[in-house]
C-alpha cells in the first residue's frame, strides 16, 4: 500500500481540481511574463529619458514617453511625500512663465523659439519626475539609477569641444558615477559604496573637476557617518541631522578649498583658483560670478521676466555693474553672448527659473530644495541613505545654486526621484514598512549600515 504522505494523489484528467490547478499555473505564468514586460518597459523608458534624444522645438523623445505613460505614473506620484507638491508648483511655474511673457510682450522682445524650448524643458522635467517615480515602483531606486546611467553613457558626444577639453568632466563623470554607485548599492555593502565614492573623488581631483571633487567627498563622509560606530548612543533626529549636514558641508568646503589652493589638485587648478580668489575675494564668487549678476537683476526687477523674454540694454547694464562690483571684468564674449545674447542664462537653476517664471519659479525651487533636504536628513537619521542618493541630492543642491537649468535639469529630476520618501500605508497597525507603489516594494526603516550581513538582507532604500 502506498503512503499518501510520500506519494501525491493523482488528479484525474478532466476533473475540476485539475482544471483549477492548471488555471492557477497559467495565471501565475502570465503574471510573471507581464511583470517582466513592465520592468523592461520601465528600464527602457529610463534609458530613453536619460539619452536626451532631441526632436524639433527642443522636444525630447523621453518627454514624449513620459507623457504617454502619464496614466501609469499619475497614481504613483501620490504615494510619495512632497512629489505632488513639487509637480503642482512646477505646473504653476509654467503658467507664471507664460503669463509674465504675455504681460511684458508689449515693452520687451520675445524670442518664440527660446520661449518654446524653455517651456518644453520645464514641462518635460515634471513629466520626467513622474516617469522615474513610476519606474522606481516597478524596479527599485538602484536599478532606476543604473539604467539612467546607461542612458547617459549612450548620450556622450565625443565630438563636442567640451568633451575634448576635459573628457572626464564633460563626458564620463556623471555616467560613471551614477552607474557604479548604483551597482555598489546593489551589493548591500557600505564599504563598496565608500570605495566607489573615494575612487571617483580621486579621479576628479586630478582632472580639474573641483565641484565634483567636493560633492563626492561630501557623499563619502555622509555614508561613513551612518556606520554604527558614529551612531552609537544617538537617537536619530532629522532636525539634528540637518544641523549636522550644514556643519559637515562647511567643513568639507573648507578642507576642499584648502586642498585646491594648496595645489593638491594640480598646479593648473591652483593657479586658476588663486586668480579667482584674488579677483573677487571668494572662490565661489570668483568661480561663479553669475551669482552676482543674478542678485543684481533680482534687485532691479524682482518679479522676473517670462519665457523667452530677451534682456534689454538696461538689464545688461545692471548685470555688468554687479559683476564689476566683485572685481570681474564683464566686457567679454561670455557675458555678452552666453549670458545675455538674446536670452537670460544665469548659470544657476534658481536664477534661470526666476528669470523665466518669477516668484513662482523661486517657489518651485524652494519646495524642491526642502523636499531634498528633508529626505536626506530623514534617511541619514534612519541610517538608510545610500551613496547614490546622497551624491545626487548634494549635486542637485549645488546645481540649484551654481548650475544652468538647461543642461542640469536631468540630474535634478533623477535626484528628486531617488530621494522621494514613500508615504506610510494607512491601514497597517503593526508594520513599520513603507510601500513604494504597484510592485509593493517594501522599504525598511532598519539602518542599512548596521553591518555587512544586515546590509546584504536590507531592502534597497534610498
Amino acid at each position: 500500500m502506498t503512503d499518501i504522505d510520500e506519494a501525491p494523489r493523482r488528479v484525474r484528467a478532466g476533473s475540476p481540481t485539475r482544471s483549477l490547478v492548471t488555471a492557477r499555473i497559467l495565471r501565475g505564468r502570465d503574471r510573471v511574463i507581464t511583470d517582466q514586460v513592465v520592468r523592461a518597459l520601465a528600464a527602457a523608458s529610463v534609458v530613453v529619458l536619460a539619452m536626451r534624444i532631441t526632436l524639433p522645438q527642443s522636444v525630447l523623445v523621453g518627454y514624449l514617453v513620459a507623457a504617454a505613460f502619464f496614466p501609469l505614473w499619475l497614481g504613483t506620484v501620490r504615494r510619495y511625500r512632497f512629489a505632488p507638491l513639487i509637480l503642482a508648483t512646477g505646473a504653476l511655474a509654467v503658467v507664471s512663465s507664460l503669463w509674465l511673457q504675455i504681460a511684458g510682450s508689449g515693452t520687451r522682445t520675445v524670442d518664440t523659439s527660446i520661449a518654446t524650448s524653455t517651456t518644453v524643458l520645464l514641462i518635460g522635467s515634471l513629466l520626467g519626475v513622474g516617469l522615474l517615480l513610476w519606474a522606481r515602483s516597478v524596479l527599485s531606486p538602484s536599478w532606476v539609477a543604473f539604467w539612467f546611467g546607461i542612458g547617459l553613457f549612450l548620450s556622450i558626444a565625443p565630438s563636442s569641444s567640451l568633451f575634448h577639453s576635459n573628457p572626464w568632466k564633460f563626458g564620463f563623470y556623471f555616467p560613471v558615477a551614477i552607474t557604479f554607485l548604483a551597482l555598489a548599492r546593489m551589493t548591500r555593502r557600505w564599504w563598496a559604496e565608500v570605495l566607489v565614492l573615494l575612487a571617483l573623488t580621486g579621479i576628479s581631483a586630478v582632472t580639474d573637476a573641483r565641484s565634483a571633487f567636493g560633492l563626492l567627498l561630501l557623499a563619502a563622509v555622509l555614508v561613513v557617518a551612518q556606520l554604527p560606530f558614529f551612531r552609537a548612543g544617538h537617537k536619530g533626529s532629522a532636525i539634528l541631522v540637518f544641523a549636522g549636514l550644514v556643519v559637515v558641508s562647511i567643513v568639507v568646503w573648507v578642507v576642499g578649498q584648502a586642498a585646491i589652493l594648496g595645489g593638491y589638485l594640480g598646479s593648473a587648478t591652483q593657479a586658476r583658483s588663486l586668480a579667482q580668489v584674488q579677483a573677487s575675494g571668494s572662490l565661489i564668487l570668483g568661480g561663479r560670478p553669475e551669482l552676482a549678476a543674478t542678485l543684481g537683476l533680482m534687485r532691479s526687477n524682482p518679479g522676473g521676466y517670462g519665457a523667452g523674454v530677451a534682456p534689454s540694454w538696461a538689464d545688461i547694464g545692471v548685470a555688468k555693474s554687479a559683476l564689476a562690483a566683485i572685481g570681474y571684468d564683464p566686457d567679454n564674449n561670455y557675458v555678452d553672448s552666453y549670458m545675455f545674447g538674446g536670452h537670460f542664462e544665469l548659470h544657476s537653476v534658481f536664477g534661470d527659473l526666476w528669470a523665466e517664471a518669477g516668484i513662482v519659479g523661486l517657489l518651485f525651487v524652494a519646495v524642491t530644495l526642502i523636499a531634498l533636504l528633508w529626505s536626506l536628513s530623514r534617511r541619514i537619521a534612519d541610517g538608510t541613505a545610500s551613496g547614490i542618493s546622497v551624491f545626487m541630492t548634494a549635486t542637485a543642491i549645488w546645481f540649484t545654486l551654481f548650475g544652468p537649468w538647461q543642461t542640469d535639469a536631468p540630474y535634478i529630476v533623477l535626484a528628486i526621484a531617488l530621494a522621494a520618501v514613500p508615504r506610510r500605508p494607512r491601514q497597517r497597525t503593526n508594520s513599520t514598512t513603507l510601500s513604494e507603489g504597484p510592485r509593493q516594494v517594501v522599504e525598511a526603516r532598519k539602518p542599512a549600515f548596521s553591518s555587512s550581513a544586515s546590509s546584504a538582507s536590507a531592502p534597497d532604500a534610498g
